[in-house]
């Protein structure tokens, strides 16, 4: 009875095979460079494992399958790699890149690419399925509500405020523009990360209960931003926020530094659990996708950004986290320069949404009270 062979065994074959065609191919009259080659890649052949043996062998009965023509194919690939790493690496690169792409793809279109024997057919077949991907990537898009836009540049200087300088902001609003009924829900502990945050949520509140009873909301608003801006004990940072003179614009950097000052004191929680780079890039890709087509090449620009990026690593944490839900409502509705969350008129009529808001912008925003 034959014994099978031991994994000792099949390493010295192929170390003898790999000698043996070094020694004719000395013999076939091959150069110095040649025969260095030869002797570098038996070198190598010795130095591999029993596993990556096997899948050379596998790789070999497989290539001495291929018809002449493909086998000729090959080497002139191998050879046009060869010269693009003595220029740069740019081919090598564009084939990793299919390589990732192919992998990734269904076993029905993958067979379909390698049946496709004409080159200019599986060049168009590749578009195809790439169209069809973003297709699908964009109806995704429109399936998920979107990342509110927050508008404006995401400066770093103009925020945030201290912890101390925070509570005196919030807590104008509290005593200046919150109603009676409204100032009992706040929570009477001094100076917490919990009570600026439900300050922030009942402002919210009261302006969608206002909007549903039939208020003027426009007064309201100012008067909101007027409470905020009087309260902020930085001069210098006040001046900044109101040097455009343009009303939109001051409530954006205006909502920025509340923004960023409440996002602070929940640091911690957002570097506990922050979010992964798949997620991060889908929120870009949302944001992307809802931005108009003439915009969309200096936002990605400015999103490629170091603080772009910084800033989409948070949005995508508050988003993904369902400790956060709370924070999020809060933070994105101030980044968006806080206007009236909608809610119903009476009589049942749907408010019409502000232009400033995004469909899931007003979801979190009118489902703050049942949250």
């Amino acid at each position: 009875m034959s014994r099978k062979p031991t994994s000792g065994s099949l390493r010295r074959r192929w170390l003898r095979l790999s000698a043996a065609l070094f020694a004719v191919a000395l013999a076939s009259g091959t150069t110095t460079e040649d025969a260095e080659r030869l002797e570098s890649r038996r070198h190598k052949i010795e130095l591999l494992s029993q596993s990556e043996l096997n899948r050379l062998k596998r790789n070999y009965e497989n290539y001495l399958k291929l018809s002449p023509e493909r086998r000729e194919q090959l080497f002139l690939l191998h050879d046009a790699l060869e010269q693009d790493t003595k220029n740069g690496g740019h081919l090598q690169k564009l084939l990793n890149d299919y390589n990732r792409w192919f992998i990734k793809l269904s076993p029905f279109d993958r067979e379909k690419l390698l049946s496709t024997a004409d080159p200019g057919e599986r060049a168009q077949l590749v578009q195809k399925l790439r169209e069809e991907q973003q297709k699908q990537r964009v109806l995704r898009v429109s399936r998920i509500p979107l990342v509110p836009f927050f508008g404006g540049r995401l400066d770093e200087a103009v925020g945030p405020l201290s912890s101390s300088q925070l509570d005196t902001v919030l807590g104008a609003v509290e005593q200046n523009y919150l109603r009676e009924e409204t100032k009992k829900r706040v929570p009477r502990v001094v100076a917490s990360r919990e009570r600026h945050l439900q300050i922030v949520r009942l402002t919210m509140e009261q302006l969608r209960r206002e909007r549903e009873a039939g208020t003027k909301m426009s007064p309201r608003e100012t008067a909101l931003v007027d409470t905020l801006l009087d309260a902020i004990p930085n001069e210098a940072l006040k001046t900044r926020i109101t040097s455009s003179g343009v009303p939109q614009q001051i409530r954006r950097q205006l909502g920025q530094v509340v923004g960023r000052s409440v996002l602070a004191e929940w640091k911690a929680e957002i570097d506990e659990v922050p979010a992964t780079s798949a997620q991060i890039e889908e929120t870009t890709n949302r944001w992307l996708a809802a931005a108009p087509a003439e915009k969309r090449d200096a936002m990605q620009e400015r999103l490629q950004s170091q603080n772009g990026r910084r800033w989409f690593a948070v949005v995508a944490a508050l988003q993904t986290n369902p400790r956060l839900k709370r924070q999020r409502q809060a933070i994105f509705w101030l980044f968006r320069g806080m206007p009236t969350p909608p809610g119903n008129r009476p009589g049942g009529a749907p408010a019409k949404p502000s232009m400033s808001t995004t469909e899931g912008a007003e979801k979190d925003s009118s489902s703050t009270e049942s949250n």
